[in-house]
């Protein structure tokens, strides 16, 4: 029995880079360049789907076809594409490949290497073995996908649309569920699912229910890989006050140089640029509910540890520091997976949660200060944790701590 329909965007989703942008640079950099700059004023809605096309494959000549399946062979996949596909065919799901950028007779081969079912591509004739780039047609995939699904007997809430870029919009509103696989900054809040990563068949929980599904594919096992990995990177910081202690003016450039270079390959990530080393972790981190894109709480922390480092002798800032890198990191994870007690007036704080903080933060503290400083200022850390928004405690809880304790030092 027929489920649904699932349509899968190949450049972006299945393909980890841009197919138009890997012929471009077999051509040499002119023409790669020549992409590449009309590819970001299509991001920025400065041209349309068609003339990035008809531009792009106009500035290359002499494709031959046999050529460009070797380029489409070579591209970069995504993690679990057959797995995925398995997945839904189990459930009743029939699968679509269909890209606006990419030749058909490319589709087809990518079809069938995956185990798709159907393919919509761009039409292109090839004479000799060579593309005709003058013949190419563009056309609407929200049209494709209706013919589809009237032939298959089915209706637009049946489909299950997932793309990354401007020219799945249409296909997004009329879709059932529409999920953003890695999306650029425009199409981010126009869909009802954010995905950030390179594993495809974290798509799955959102399309099935999870009672139907292998406890492996379940969303709380994406969930808490995603938080398990945010908070190894939020510990990281516990290393900076020791790199101080050897270094302490290294050890403030360092960081300030990894903050603007986060900050950098985030604005970039935003706007369609991928292949950032540091960005590329951070994204694996980010949580599905989190559509702004820019994920601010590494700023935040980092901000908060050097103006810690900057501000503050070492005997303060160290254990200020710990305590947001570990008690902040301890808090989350327990509130979160142990939680059972909400904390009346508080806004998604648990009693289990800040009790872990205060338990760490005073083990922490206890190490380096004596118990008339550290219990008061596991309790400061513990209200500000509780009551903070928007990852302000990342800030506050280091400098409020270190700010505290240079206040009692002479007392």
């Amino acid at each position: 029995m027929r489920t649904g329909i699932v349509v899968l965007d190949v450049d972006g989703v299945i393909y980890r880079e841009f197919f138009l942008t890997r012929i471009a640079q077999s051509k040499g950099p002119a023409k790669f360049l020549k992409v590449l700059s009309l590819g970001v004023r299509y991001y920025r809605g400065k041209i349309t789907i068609k003339e990035l096309l008809s531009e792009g494959y106009g500035s290359i000549r002499n494709l031959g076809s046999r050529e460009a399946q070797e380029i489409a062979r070579e591209i970069r996949r995504v993690a679990n594409i057959k797995e995925t596909i398995a997945v839904l065919h189990a459930h009743g799901y029939l699968v679509a490949l269909v890209s606006a950028g990419i030749p058909e007779f490319i589709l087809e081969n990518l079809r069938q290497e995956i185990g798709a079912d159907f393919t919509r591509g761009m039409h292109v004739e090839i004479r000799d073995g060579v593309l005709d780039t003058d013949s190419i047609k563009t056309f609407s995939k929200a049209e494709a996908v209706e013919k589809l699904i009237c032939s298959l007997g089915m209706r637009w809430d049946h489909v299950v649309s997932v793309g990354d870029d401007p020219n799945n919009l249409e296909l997004f509103r009329k879709s059932g569920l529409s999920i953003g696989f890695n999306p650029s900054r425009s199409v981010r809040r126009q869909v009802d699912v954010v995905i950030e990563g390179n594993d495809l068949i974290e798509i799955v929980p959102f399309i099935i229910q999870d009672e139907k599904l292998p406890r492996a594919l379940r969303s709380s096992r994406f969930y808490w890989r995603r938080e398990y990995l945010r908070k190894g990177i939020h510990m990281l910081g516990a290393a900076v006050p020791f790199m101080a202690r050897i270094h302490k003016p290294f050890t403030v450039d360092f960081l300030a140089a990894v903050i603007v270079l986060y900050f950098l390959s985030e604005l970039l990530r935003f706007r369609g640029l991928r292949s950032i080393p540091v960005s590329a972790v951070t994204q694996r981190a980010k949580r599905t509910s989190e559509k702004e894109g820019i994920i601010y709480g590494p700023i935040l922390l980092g901000v908060g540890i050097l103006a810690t480092l900057v501000f503050f002798d070492l005997p303060l800032s160290l254990p200020a520091i710990l305590v947001v890198s570990i008690s902040d990191s301890l808090s989350a994870i327990v509130g979160k997976r142990f939680g059972r007690t909400p904390i009346p007036g508080v806004r998604n704080r648990t009693l289990e949660g800040s009790a872990a903080f205060f338990v760490s933060a005073l083990a922490v503290l206890m190490a380096a200060l004596p118990p008339e400083r550290a219990v008061p200022a596991a309790v400061l850390g513990t209200l500000i944790e509780l009551f903070a928004r928007w990852n302000l405690d990342n800030l506050f809880i280091p400098l409020g701590i270190a700010l505290f304790l240079a206040a009692v030092r002479g007392l």
